[in-house]
C-alpha cells in the first residue's frame, strides 16, 4: 500500500472515499466514518502538500494537520499498517477514522490487525512481545503530548511528571511478564496462536490497553477539535 512509486491523485472524492473505505474495512471497520466532503477536504489538502503524488513523507504528514509533532509523528507510525515508510490517502483518512470516530472493537480490531505482522489472522508468539513493547512506547508518547498539550491550555494534570516517570519504568520492566500473563490468560483453546476473539476478551479488560486506548481516544478528540474543517 505505501510504495515510494509516485502515483498522481485524482481529487475524486467518490474515488478516495471508496478506497479509504476499502482500506477501512480491510482493518476492522464496519464502514468510513467520515461524509464525502470531509474526505474531499482532506484530499486536497494531501495533494496540494504533496506535489500531487498518493503517499507521503513524514514530514509532510505532519504539515497537513494543526496539531502537536509529537502526537503526529506516532499517528504516522501507527496509521502505516504495512510498515513501508510512507503513507498512502486511503492508509491516513482510514487510520484517521479508526483514531477520531471508531467505536473500541474497531480500534481493537485494528490494533489486533496492525501486530498481526504476517496477516495469518492470528498473534504469534513472536508477535507478542513486540506488541507490548509497541503499545508501552506510544502509550508514553502520547501521554506526554497530552500532558504538554494541557499545560499550554491550563488544564491541571492529576499526575506530577515525577510520578508519571515512575509509572512508566514500571510498565517497561513488566513487559516480559504482560506479554507471558497475556498469552498464558488469552489462548483459551491451547493451539499455540491467539485469535482476535481471544485478544479481545483479554484486551478489555487489560489496564495497559484500556489506557492506551484511553489515550488514543482523547488524542483523536483533541486532533478532531483542532481541525473541525477536516474531521
Amino acid at each position: 500500500m505505501g510504495a515510494c512509486t509516485s502515483k498522481k491523485v485524482v481529487i475524486s472524492a467518490t474515488e478516495v472515499m471508496h478506497e479509504a473505505n476499502e482500506h477501512a474495512k480491510e482493518h476492522g471497520a464496519t464502514s468510513l466514518h467520515f461524509t464525502k466532503l470531509q474526505v474531499s477536504h482532506m484530499a486536497e489538502r494531501f495533494n496540494a502538500l504533496n506535489h500531487g503524488e498518493k503517499s507521503c513523507t513524514r514530514e509532510q504528514f505532519k504539515h497537513i494537520f494543526s496539531f502537536d509533532e509529537e502526537s503526529l509523528d506516532i499517528l504516522y507510525d501507527a496509521f502505516d499498517i504495512d510498515h513501508s515508510g510512507t503513507l498512502e490517502l486511503a492508509e491516513m483518512i482510514s487510520g484517521l477514522s479508526f483514531m477520531c470516530r471508531g467505536t473500541m472493537k474497531e480500534k481493537l480490531r485494528f490494533l489486533f490487525m496492525s501486530n498481526d505482522t504476517d496477516n495469518s489472522g492470528y498473534l504469534e508468539t513472536s508477535e507478542i512481545m513486540p506488541m507490548f513493547q509497541k503499545l508501552t512506547t506510544q502509550l508514553v508518547r502520547l501521554e506526554q503530548a497530552s500532558r504538554r498539550r494541557n499545560q499550554l491550555v491550563g488544564v491541571p494534570t492529576t499526575n506530577s511528571e515525577e510520578q508519571q516517570k515512575i509509572e512508566i519504568e514500571r510498565t517497561k520492566s513488566k513487559i516480559t511478564d504482560l506479554s507471558e500473563d497475556f498469552t498464558s490468560a488469552s489462548d483459551l483453546d491451547g493451539d499455540g496462536k491467539i485469535s482476535y476473539e481471544e485478544f479481545e476478551v483479554y484486551m478489555e479488560t487489560n489496564t495497559l490497553c484500556k489506557k492506551f486506548l484511553d489515550i488514543m481516544s482523547e488524542t483523536g478528540n483533541t486532533l478532531r477539535e483542532e481541525n473541525t474543517n477536516f474531521t
